[in-house]
């Protein structure tokens, strides 16, 4: 079980979640497959500084933390289909492995 799902988390500028929202799904994330739940996704508010180094001023913007579990099969298919449409030429993605079935909370 460890070995076999990730957890997905990109941050997105409002207006653009619910186009990577479906665009993940699509690509097989929010599942777990059991035949209970589908297109599960958590969404948070995230708020972004960044200091610019060329012009050294600093920036805040609002994001959304979009997370999403996925089978590891499925993790290229879900980046290329984020990818595809998120306005940022590089977005903040991450793939983060699970732990949950070694704390016996969730198993198949």
């Amino acid at each position: 079980m460890d070995e076999e799902w990730v957890l997905i988390a990109v941050y997105v500028p409002p207006g653009h979640t619910d186009a990577v929202c479906q665009a993940m799904f699509e690509a097989g994330a929010g599942t777990v497959d059991d035949g209970r739940y589908e297109r599960v996704a958590f969404v948070s508010t995230a708020r972004m500084r960044v200091r610019e180094l060329s012009t050294a001023t600093a920036h805040v913007s609002d994001e959304e933390r979009v997370e999403m579990i996925c089978h590891r099969e499925r993790v290229r298919a879900v980046i290329d289909a984020i990818l595809a449409v998120h306005p940022y030429e590089v977005p903040a993605i991450s793939v983060i492995p699970m732990l949950n079935a070694a704390y016996g909370y969730w198993s198949d």
